[in-house]
């Protein structure tokens, strides 16, 4: 009976030990969270200057976006994102706010996921960052409207 209690006290121990070591590996730096909110900054500031060449340079030459509202779609590459945005900018749209909500690490990568607003549209993105050279990169893209 002792032991049948020791293995499970044990047993608990380690289903409690080995989520806290997960979660100290998914740990991002403070100092990298703050690169990645100074990424979203120059995203929305590109967004808000209707810049489709500034907010292309914020993705990797390889990146995919995936919009989900309207007629939505995937965008494969920098050419094709830019170019989606010189589309929807030349409709003057609302000024575009976004807030960054969580970030986890995935070996070299970050996954980040943010809210945003944009005019009376509300919804979240969810996107792999990169290091690219000395900052961090879009290398993928899913913009969710709610």
């Amino acid at each position: 009976m002792k032991i049948r209690l020791l293995l499970a006290l044990a047993g608990l121990a380690i289903v409690s030990v080995v989520p806290a070591l997960a979660q100290d590996r998914n740990t991002v730096d403070p100092q990298v969270r703050q690169e990645i909110e100074a990424t979203l900054i120059k995203f929305e500031e590109a967004f808000n200057k209707h810049d489709p060449t500034a907010m292309a340079t914020l993705f990797t030459v390889d990146a995919v976006q995936v919009l989900d509202w309207g007629e939505g779609g995937t965008f494969s590459g920098q050419q094709a994102i830019e170019k989606n945005y010189a589309i929807d900018f030349a409709s003057s749209p609302p000024e575009f706010f976004e807030k960054l909500i969580q970030v986890y690490a995935i070996g070299d990568e970050i996954s980040a996921i943010s809210e945003w607003s944009h005019g009376m549209w509300k919804g979240y993105h969810a996107r792999i960052y990169v290091r690219d050279a000395d900052i961090w990169k879009i290398r993928m893209d899913y913009a969710m409207h709610l």
